[in-house]
């Protein structure tokens, strides 16, 4: 991400990343529709991954649009859903004393939405702790940083960044990347293969990101 400290270059990188988080967790919700595959194959997607500092393959998702779109929602399904030996997309299923859906881990995440003041959409069903849930509230929370770096707002600033990096440490970076490495392991596709490193990759980036961006808000020098 961008290593400007300027407030304009501090809303443009948290803007890039809420742009990022909102990506991934739109690829982990459910399978590719035909609307957004033309998404992934627009140049303004592509420019947007690009300035965030993203490429995504154009061999990834070649083909006639009815066959990418096919491939995609039964490797989607084999990966995710079952039936059979799946991935589960939730949090309380990867943690090492986890193992079942709506864990501890579950209640903790539906906890700290609320506590945000945020709503989960009335069309919602879903378990809290499913991964794009989780992308989606870094999404919101990088989101309302930028807005804050914007309007040189820098203790609400602050105030996103630190519960951006305690739901990273307490949540994300505990079970996100043993669940991309198994994507890795076993998707037959590249295109979720890719998604997976490049998930893996970027919050690994963002987890260093987020403190120092957090300093320059509190005042302290980036290190």
């Amino acid at each position: 991400m961008s290593a400007d400290s300027s407030s304009d270059g501090l809303a443009r990188t948290a803007i890039e990343v809420s742009s990022l988080y909102g990506f991934l967790a739109a690829v982990f919700r459910k399978e590719v529709s035909e609307h957004f595959l033309a998404q992934l194959r627009s140049a303004e997607l592509r420019e947007t991954l690009t300035d965030a500092g993203i490429t995504l393959d154009d061999h990834l998702l070649r083909g006639p649009d009815q066959e990418v779109l096919r491939d995609l929602a039964v490797e989607f399904a084999a990966l995710f859903l079952g039936p059979g030996e799946h991935i589960s997309p939730h949090e309380s299923v990867h943690l090492p004393k986890g193992g079942n859906l709506w864990g501890p881990e579950t209640v903790t995440v539906r906890k700290f939405v609320n506590a945000l003041g945020f709503e989960y959409a009335e069309e919602f069903s879903g378990i809290p702790d499913h991964i794009s849930v989780e992308l989606e509230l870094m999404a919101e929370l990088a989101r309302r940083e930028g807005a804050a770096w914007e309007k040189g707002e820098t203790d609400e600033a602050a105030n996103s960044l630190a519960y951006q990096r305690q739901f990273m440490t307490e949540h994300l970076a505990k079970w996100v990347p043993a669940f991309c490495s198994r994507i890795i392991d076993v998707a037959e596709l590249p295109f979720y293969r890719e998604v997976a490193r490049l998930t893996m990759d970027f919050l690994d980036s963002e987890a260093a990101d987020i403190d120092v961006r957090l300093r320059v808000a509190r005042g302290d020098s980036p290190q």
